[in-house]
C-alpha cells in the first residue's frame, strides 16, 4: 500500500465526523487507507467510526487502550497500518482539500514533511487571535527559535524513517512532535515545509482547558532543551521567556474579555509548565 493516514483519538465523538468527512473527500491516485486509533475513549468515538466503515472501504478502526497519549496511539496506528508513507492528523481538526495529495507529493523528495495550520475556520475571532499569528505563519514551526519541527497534527514521513528513528517516544505529552523531529535531525533528516497541505486547527475554548494544555506543552520544553544539549546543539537561553512573565503582569487588565482570558490562560499555563519541567528534568528553562 502506498500511504496510511493515522488519526489518534480520545473522546472525539463530537469533532471526529467533520474530520472524517474531510478525509473521505480527499482525492489522490495512490492506494491509501485511513486508520483511526481509539485510545481509550469513553464516548461514542468507536461507534462513529464503525458506522462510517460500512460505506467507506478505506477506513479502519484500531483499538489501543493498553496505554495513553498521542505517542502511544500514533505508534499503535503505524503498527496496524500498511502504507510506505505515513500521514498524521488529529481527530479534533479538519484537513483542507488537497491535504493528502500535498503531503504525498512532498514525500516524493523528502523523508519528513509538515504543512500549514489555518486558525479562522474552526475558531471564533477572539480565540483565533489568542496566541498571535505564529501558529499560522509561513514556514515550519521552530522550537524556541532553534530547530524546525513537523507539527504533530499535520505531518508526513516515510515508514522507513519512522522505523529508523524508532517511532514516537511514549510518555512525552505535548512535545512528542518536537522530540521526534530532533531525533530525525540527529540522523541528518530535516523537516520540509509545504504550503500545499493545510489543516484547519481547533483551539480549546475554555480558559481552564487552555491553561492545562499550555502547562502540558510548557512542561516538556525543558526536556527538549536538555536533549539538544546532550546532542551537542546550542540550546535556547535559560531565561529566554522572561518577557512572557512580564507580559502576564502587564496584561492582567485584559482578563475582563474572552480574548484576554484565553490569551492570558495559554501563556500562564505555558510559563507554569516551564517551571514544572525545569524541576522535573533538572534543566532550567524559564
Amino acid at each position: 500500500m502506498d500511504l496510511s493516514v493515522i488519526v489518534p483519538c480520545h473522546n472525539e465523538e463530537s469533532t471526529l465526523p467533520p474530520q472524517l468527512d474531510a478525509l473521505e473527500a480527499q482525492v489522490w491516485d495512490g492506494d491509501w487507507e485511513v486508520v483511526v486509533v481509539d485510545n481509550g475513549s469513553t464516548d461514542r468515538t468507536a461507534e462513529v467510526v464503525g458506522e462510517r466503515m460500512a460505506s467507506w472501504s478505506r477506513l479502519r478502526l484500531v483499538t489501543a487502550d493498553a496505554g495513553r497519549g498521542l505517542s502511544f496511539a500514533r505508534n499503535a496506528g503505524v503498527a496496524a497500518s500498511h502504507g510506505r508513507m505515513l500521514l498524521f492528523c488529529d481527530g479534533d481538526d479538519v484537513v483542507a482539500d488537497g491535504w493528502v495529495e500535498g503531503l504525498a507529493r512532498a514525500l516524493v523528495d523528502h523523508e519528513l514533511v509538515t504543512g500549514r495550520l489555518e486558525l479562522e475556520r474552526l475558531n471564533p475571532d477572539w480565540l483565533a487571535l489568542s496566541r498571535g499569528a505564529s501558529a499560522a505563519a509561513p514556514g515550519p514551526p521552530r522550537f524556541a527559535g532553534t530547530f524546525a519541527y513537523a507539527s504533530g497534527g499535520n505531518q508526513g514521513m516515510t515508514r522507513a524513517l519512522f522505523d529508523r528513528v524508532g517511532g514516537f517516544t511514549e510518555g512525552i505529552a505535548g512535545a512528542e512532535d518536537m522530540e521526534f523531529s530532533l531525533r530525525c535531525l540527529g540522523l541528518g533528516v530535516e523537516v520540509h515545509d509545504t504550503a500545499d497541505a493545510v489543516v484547519h486547527y481547533r483551539y480549546r475554548t475554555r480558559a481552564g482547558d487552555l491553561f492545562r494544555q499550555g502547562r502540558t506543552y510548557g512542561a516538556c520544553r525543558p526536556l527538549i532543551a536538555r536533549r539538544m544539549k546532550d546532542a551537542g546543539m546550542v540550546r535556547p537561553p535559560r531565561f529566554q521567556g522572561w518577557r512572557s512573565w512580564l507580559w502576564l503582569v502587564i496584561r492582567l487588565p485584559t482578563l475582563v474579555t474572552a480574548h484576554g482570558r484565553a490569551n492570558w490562560a495559554w501563556v500562564a499555563g505555558n510559563r507554569f509548565g516551564h517551571v514544572l519541567g525545569s524541576i522535573r528534568h533538572r534543566t532550567l528553562m524559564l
